[in-house]
Formats: structure tokens, sequence, C-alpha cells
């Protein structure tokens, strides 16, 4: 079958007008009648099944595409326009030059914040080896090293998922937390808010609480020895349901850990709509806890405006599609809620943008959004938070003052109860290096 560019345009462009009037009728349907959320989940469906249609747009290799129509295609739907493969289009080289080499220094001495990170992705094949063996599992290190070679998401879901069956006791968290410490160190993070996933950990024996206190003990012991900052954010995962996120809030309300200072909604999001939380979330603010969500990373813009208005999470994990909807990125912008970004696992997993330069995190700063730098998953997607904003430098054209500007907003946008204080020795510090390295 072959398209014509001019037919592509046109389709896309009936998509996009169909999905506007859905979502427009979507914030139409009253809440709290009994045929809500029958409604709902018809007209998601027919959003998704519209999504699914676009992608296979986005799988189309185009030869010998006209400049003036690719930008005529960008202004049509951005994110489409991002996945279509073409040869006119290049992805730059990251490596950098001899005069680049100290931009990159300098982003790697910068002292940094991280909000998103998870525990069990900052495990190195390494370590998960070591923890095999300590506990007796017969795995080859040629075998671990193949899982994580992933090239889709599905395998990344079994390395993930192998990862989390393979801790076995608590004391495993002593390898994994030193993986943690060596990672935020190696990259200057002087205050990390990560989280940890415990349900399959739980439902594989493992009692919750001697997690807690384990990792509470790890990060006060690190603290103490002058290392980064841990705080924690546990996974209440609407993968398992409501039932199951309230239970593990229940459990982080019983272990009083202190530094397990809030709560987040991870897990499959097309599989566990935001709205179902509510209670879960409310329950977590009226005990202290903070609440964040990933929102907006396989869902559509309606999942994050759920999550802001429904969940009131206080920042957004992901958020890629809030670009498809104007009114949602106003909202966020009037209230100020930041969105974690994650470019290099954005990519990898390819829902909504496939290439650095078309995220859409170089729009979210240019209108005024809270933006945040993180990695999401390091040692699974091979990437450091260097790495991050050396690659907004280079592909998204990031300039050295906005990428600082960045890392002030992740210090603000932390759960750290001094933020102005933690930002003024950052300040200083990266005023001292920004003239080291003539920056």
């Amino acid at each position: 079958m072959i398209l014509r560019i001019q037919d592509v345009l046109k389709r896309v462009s009936a998509m996009n007008r169909e999905l506007e009037e859905l979502n427009q009728l979507r914030k139409r349907i009253p809440r709290e009648r009994s045929y809500t959320d029958g409604l709902e989940v018809a007209i998601d469906k027919q959003v998704n099944d519209l999504l699914n249609r676009k992608i296979a747009y986005e799988e189309l290799e185009l030869e010998n595409v006209p400049a003036e129509l690719l930008v005529q295609l960008q202004k049509v739907d951005m994110a489409t326009a991002s996945r279509m493969q073409s040869n006119r289009l290049q992805v730059s080289a990251l490596e950098p030059s001899a005069s680049e080499q100290k931009v990159l220094d300098f982003l790697r001495d910068m002292p940094k914040v991280e909000l998103h990170l998870h525990m069990e992705a900052c495990i190195s094949s390494q370590t998960l080896a070591g923890m095999l063996k300590r506990n007796q599992v017969d795995y080859s290190q040629s075998e671990l090293e193949k899982l994580y070679e992933f090239n889709n998401l599905q395998e990344f879901i079994k390395l993930f998922l192998f990862i989390l069956d393979s801790i076995k006791t608590p004391d495993d968290f002593e390898l994994i937390f030193q993986n943690l410490r060596e990672y935020l160190e190696s990259n200057n993070i002087r205050y990390a808010e990560v989280f940890l996933a415990p349900s399959r950990m739980i439902q594989n024996g493992l009692d919750f609480n001697e997690i807690a206190w384990t990792l509470d003990r790890l990060a006060n012991q690190c603290e103490r020895e002058g290392g980064p900052v841990v705080r924690y954010l546990i996974d209440v995962s609407r993968t398992f349901g409501l039932e199951n996120a309230s239970r593990n809030l229940q459990r982080v309300l019983d272990a009083k850990a202190t530094n397990i200072i809030g709560i987040g909604l991870g897990g499959a999001e097309l599989m566990g709509p935001a709205h179902e939380f509510g209670p879960v979330f409310e329950q977590a603010r009226a005990a202290g806890l903070r609440a964040v969500a990933h929102s907006g990373e396989d869902d559509g813009p309606w999942s994050i405006r759920d999550t802001v208005e429904i969940l009131k999470a206080e920042r957004i994990g992901h958020g890629t599609s809030a670009i498809q909807d104007p009114d949602l990125l106003q909202l966020l912008k009037e209230k100020r809620i930041p969105i974690e970004i994650c470019l290099t696992s954005n990519i990898f997993t390819g829902k909504y943008v496939r290439r650095a330069k078309d995220h859409p995190v170089r729009r979210y700063y240019d209108e005024g959004l809270v933006c945040t730098v993180n990695t999401d998953d390091p040692e699974i997607f091979n990437v450091t938070l260097t790495d991050e904003y050396w690659k907004l430098y280079k592909e998204v054209n990031f300039r050295i003052s906005e990428l600082v500007d960045m890392n002030r907003m992740g210090v603000f946008a932390s759960f750290h109860p001094r933020p102005a204080e933690l930002w003024q020795g950052f300040d200083q510090e990266i005023k001292q290096l920004r003239s080291q390295y003539q920056v």
C-alpha cells in the first residue's frame, strides 16, 4: 500500500478532531452518577482505538520527503511526526567534541537532585548475580547479561520481574542500597526520592516491615557518613487493583519508617486508571504522606487530568501525553505541578515519542511548566542523570542556564524540608563550577 504524505496529513487531522471531540465529551460527564463509570470506560476505549490507529502511521517510513511537508505534519501532530522514520532526519551523535567535553564535565560535577528513580532498577547485573549466589539460585552470568540486553518493552518487563523475584530476604537490600549509593555519588546527586514497589516482594513472602526498617537504617547510615540523602516513596501499584493499593498504604502507615515520606502510583497505567485510586490518595494525604503518580506515560492526557483533579498528586511522573491537551498544559502551569521528565525511558517505551529532539520537554519548559530531570531506571536503561542532562543539551537544544534552572526546579519540586537552603548551597557550587569550566 502506497500513501502520499498528503493522505497521512488528512487522516491524522481527522483522527485528531475525533480525539478532541471525545476528550471534550469526557469532561462533560457528570461525576457521581450511576452511569459515569460506564460512559468513561466507553469513551476511553474509543480514544485508545483511535490512538492505536495512529500508531500505524507512526511506523511508516518516509523517503525523500520535502522539508516543508514534514514541518506541516509536525504542525498537525508533533507526536506522530516524531515517530515517523525519514531518511532526511538523522539523530546527532552524542559523543562530545573536545570543546564540548567541559560542558559534560560541568554537568557531571553539578550538584543535583533526582526525584523519579526506581530502586529495583539500580541493581547491576553483577549485584544481581551476587544476590542469586547468596540465595543459592543457579543462574549463569552470561544468562544475566542477556537479560539486561533487552530490545523491547516485553523483555524489559521480563527483566524487571526477574529482579523483583530475585530479592529473597531483607538483607538483599544491603547490596541493592550500595548500588544505589554508588550511582548517586558518581553523578553528584545529593538528594534523591526513590521508588520501591513492594507488591511482588510481599507476594513472594517478604515482610514489609523488615524491608522498611532495613531501608530506613541504610538511609540513616548513608546520611551520617556524609553520603546522599535518600528518601523513599512506596509504590501502591495500580497493577494489582485498589484493594492491594489500600493494603500497601496501610503497610506504610504501620511501619512508621522515618525515611518513607510518601506513596506513588506506578504499575501498568492502562490496567489501573488513576481515578480508581482516589480513596487511597485521600487517606495518604490525611495521614501526612506526600503523593505522586506515574501518569501520561502509556495513556492519554485524561489520565493526567484525573491524577491532578482526583488524586491531587503533587508531581506527575512522565506526563508525556499532556502535549495533546493545551487546556491541561495551562492547568499544570497554573497549579505549578512539576513533571518528572524521564527522557531516555520515554524514548524506549515509545508510546508518545521516539527521538530525544521531539520530546515535549522543550515545549513544556518554554511554556513555563515546572520540569525536573530524572532517569527512571538507570541500570536497566544504561543511563545516568549526567547522561540525561547531556542529551537535553546536545539533542534538545537546552542551554546551560536552562539546565541549571531545571536542576533548581527539581530542588523546589522535591519534598526536602528546606529546599531553599539546599538550593542556596547548590547555587554557590554551580557558580564556581561554571567559572571553573567556563560554561
